[in-house]
């Protein structure tokens, strides 16, 4: 059964929040919920999940649904171990269990009577199939899978405490056991907040093939691509729907704005008709009846809202006052160190990379590697560093730091601006802060009670103005909302000049990165290409994970040879997963052969002891198969 949204409308005091919004959602459906900040979305995943009330409208959704709602930042802290957290999900299945342990003690208990031995075994028959409907067998598979997915395969669940976990461990924990309970409908606000490149990539194939209905609010386009098969826009209070993912939704978004338009400019162009000819006969006695009828069209006419390409867009543009020369930056044996405690903790070493002018490079790796560690060295704020590093001649630099704390947070935006370029007049700065959303009396506000969205706007207008040659960006998309990204994009991709930057966002890497640098505790390896490009070296497994940098530059022959291995190993996994389905649909078949035998051997102790000796063979290779199958599973996802 569908979940049928209809005219949901909901106003905080006099401020119209959401107006008639209306989706039908169908069963397995992954939606991504899109817009600007402050567009609804989480009030309208709170209103879904039945949180927050709405003042008009209907909300339909499938009978006996269960609903799990993935808040941001999601926290819960309790003293329990992971482990205890988890089987709390599971209480049923261990109750069952536990019953069924219970129930085999009797059955193996010589004193019973026959009659009692047949009531214990059909009880056990009872329980153990209501057990296996509950994937009972498949439980601690399950666990594991999903824990190991979520980036806590280190860890020692079973003794490690929730409240020792970090503010993003518990946030990612509380993911993992939605994702246990696995709910029909599934609500996730912001659901790639605090996970890293390898988490994110296991949790896309994950929500993929997830059995029930997906609402998902992100501003990670890359994960709205990679799972989404429709696309809801929230624009000024409304509701609209876009078939297929993030990129399609881009494209019909265009296209719709190019008819919208024309419609828009074709009835103003009707409606100036109607009042010139109005406007030149309405004192014309023989013609005054027809002017007005004419006016009366005219005030028929339902005028269409001109229409708008992306909502309140900033516009970024960067350009350079003079280039460098040809080597930008050289770094040699660069040692990353952080102060921990007053003590000096090294988080990286035997960082041997240069850049060119020109390139757009970026820096990834895993969180806490030390890759904004690595733009501060680069620009002086960090100076607990070894090894060398040296710009090249006519380098300027420009630093966006992600938390913004080259600001003045005294100063107002109208001053953040002055204060650095004096020689402009107001109407100049108030121009410009206009191309990031600063108008009227925003340009007084403190920088201190800026939002994060606006702290990165007012940074990057710095940036703009400083007219380097060389960009440092740490995490930039960060705080944007999706139409800024976009404009982001574009400016990153068509600047001149050189760009170094860090971030989480796959799909800025992909648009703007023509070269990756993974950091990692060795050193940092380099990839050409774009962020999917380095997927796919990554995956053809045919890098070196010793090399200090690789550079890969297939001839025609070596691209055949690689897709023929890249061809033979999926059809090795395949005819691999195959065989285990195979194995386990005549495992499935046997054990409930067993189970039926069981129930025919009556009070033959000795055939029932030997039956269920076996049918617990079963069930643990069952349990091995389903692993293996699991493990194939996301073997042949990734090589595709």
């Amino acid at each position: 059964m569908p979940m049928q949204i209809t005219s949901v409308t909901k106003s905080f005091g006099v401020d119209l929040i959401l107006e008639n919004i209306s989706m039908n959602i169908a069963d397995n459906e992954k939606v991504g919920l899109i817009g600007a900040n402050g567009a609804g979305k989480t009030t309208l995943l709170r209103i879904i999940a039945g949180e927050l009330a709405y003042d008009s409208g209907s909300i339909f959704t499938p009978k006996d649904s269960t609903l799990g709602f993935l808040k941001q930042n999601a926290v819960e802290d309790t003293s329990n171990t992971m482990w205890e957290d988890i089987m709390e999900i599971f209480s049923d299945v261990t109750s069952l269990e536990e019953e069924m342990r219970s129930l085999e003690v009797k059955m193996s208990d010589g004193s019973i009577s026959d009659q009692e031995r047949n009531n214990v075994m059909d009880s056990y028959s009872r329980v153990s199939a209501m057990f296996d409907a509950k994937g009972g067998f498949e439980v601690r598979t399950k666990i594991k899978t999903v824990l190991s997915g979520m980036g806590f395969d280190g860890f020692d669940v079973e003794h490690k405490r929730v409240n020792t976990l970090s503010g993003g461990e518990k946030t990612k924990f509380a993911f993992a056991k939605l994702l246990l309970r696995s709910p029909e409908v599934l609500l996730l606000d912001e659901p790639t907040n605090h996970l890293d490149f390898r988490t994110m990539q296991w949790l896309e194939g994950y929500l993929k093939s997830y059995r029930g209905m997906i609402i998902a609010v992100s501003h990670d386009r890359y994960f709205l691509d990679s799972i989404c098969d429709t696309i809801y826009e929230i624009e000024r209070n409304k509701c609209t729907r876009y078939p297929g993912n993030y990129s399609a939704y881009l494209d019909a978004k265009e296209k719709n704005y190019e008819i919208e338009l024309k419609h828009y400019e074709a009835q103003q162009e009707e409606i100036k008709r109607l009042e010139d000819y109005v406007a030149r006969n309405k004192v014309r006695a023989s013609t005054a009846k027809m002017a007005k009828s004419k006016q009366k069209a005219i005030d028929r006419i339902e005028v269409i809202e001109k229409p708008v390409l992306m909502n309140k867009a900033c516009r970024f543009e960067f350009e350079l006052e003079y280039p460098s020369y040809k080597d930008v930056l050289v770094c040699e044996d660069l040692e990353l160190n952080v102060n921990a405690g007053g003590v000096l903790k090294k988080i990286a070493s035997g960082i041997n990379f240069d850049v060119k002018r020109g390139e757009k490079v970026a820096i990834i790796g895993a969180n806490g590697i030390g890759k904004s560690t690595l733009l501060k060295t680069l620009v002086g704020i960090n100076t607990t560093h070894g090894g060398e590093f040296e710009f090249g001649r006519n380098v300027e630099c420009s630093f966006y730091d992600q938390e913004q704390r080259l600001l003045h947070e005294k100063s107002t935006v109208l001053g953040e601006i002055w204060d650095r370029f004096p020689r402009m007049d107001e109407s100049e700065v108030r121009t410009l802060l206009g191309t990031v959303l600063f108008t009227d009396e925003d340009v007084y506000k403190e920088v201190s009670k800026l939002s994060g969205g606006e702290r990165a706007r007012l940074m990057m207008l710095v940036i703009m103005l400083e007219k380097a040659n060389t960009l440092l960006l740490d995490e930039p998309t960060n705080h944007l909302d999706l139409s800024s990204k976009e404009a982001l994009d574009a400016a990153v991709k068509s600047f001149e000049g050189t760009v170094i930057l860090v971030s989480h966002d796959r799909y800025f890497l992909n648009k703007t990165a023509d070269r990756i640098l993974e950091l990692t505790s060795e050193g940092i390896f380099s990839y050409n290409g774009n962020y999917n490009d380095y997927l796919e070296y990554k995956n053809s497994q045919q890098l070196s994970d010793t090399a200090a940098e690789v550079k890969v530059n297939l001839s025609a022959a070596e691209a055949y040879e690689q897709n023929k291995r890249k061809q033979a190993n999926i059809k090795n996994i395949t005819k691999k997963l195959a065989a285990t389905e195979e194995q386990i649909e005549e495992l499935e078949m046997k054990i409930e052969n067993l189970k039926t035998d069981i129930s025919a051997a009556g009070a033959d102790y000795e055939k029932v002891s030997e039956l269920f000796s076996e049918s617990e063979k079963c069930e643990k290779e069952l349990n091995n198969l389903y692993e293996l199958w699991n493990t194939l599973s996301m073997e042949l996802e990734s090589s595709q």
